[in-house]
């Protein structure tokens, strides 16, 4: 029998429950507002979904639940030390979320910092899914981002381990 997992890249309600809980601990972020990802959250589990889904949920709320007090309790605002939060707390995807908004707007080197960061979370997020080649893939441009342009993150205090984890990933590719 084959394993099922949540896969967004393969499932339209898994999409849709990443992409909306996302988007919710984005915006509580912004608005200093935790129930805004609690009332996401919460419309999910009251429609009664498959297990997968309900636990998928849960883990997320428990994991936005310590951002979000470890964002507040430190009174961090600057996006990269918010990042570095959603990385140590393995919310890739929300991660990749976040520094998105700023790669938008960003310039030159910061531009390509902030992309090679989104790309150690795309990495990260396909190693996830069982995603090998595409994480291999990811994880290799990532890389060669973080190296030419990892000066312009500065306040992103996970740096060393980002690129440590995607050499790791591509040596035992």
């Amino acid at each position: 029998m084959e394993s099922y997992h949540f896969d967004p890249f393969r499932n339209r309600l898994a999409r849709d429950i990443r992409n909306n809980l996302s988007r919710s601990l984005l915006q509580a972020l912004s608005e200093k507002d935790k129930t805004i990802f609690q009332r996401c959250g919460a419309d999910y589990l009251q429609q009664h979904p498959e297990a997968l889904y309900a636990g998928y949920v849960k883990a997320r709320l428990a994991n936005y639940a310590e951002a979000f007090a470890i964002v507040e309790q430190r009174q961090i605002k600057e996006v990269l030390q918010q990042a570095a939060i959603l990385w140590d707390l393995e919310l890739y995807f929300e991660m990749h979320e976040l520094l998105e908004l700023e790669w938008k707007t960003a310039e030159g080197g910061r531009r390509r910092g902030l992309q090679g960061l989104i790309r150690a979370a795309g990495m990260k997020i396909h190693a996830e899914n069982n995603n090998g080649k595409a994480a291999v893939s990811m994880g290799a441009k990532a890389l060669e981002d973080l190296v030419k342009y990892g000066a312009e993150l500065t306040g992103f205090a996970g740096y060393e381990n980002v690129l440590a984890e995607i050499r790791q990933m591509l040596g035992t590719a």
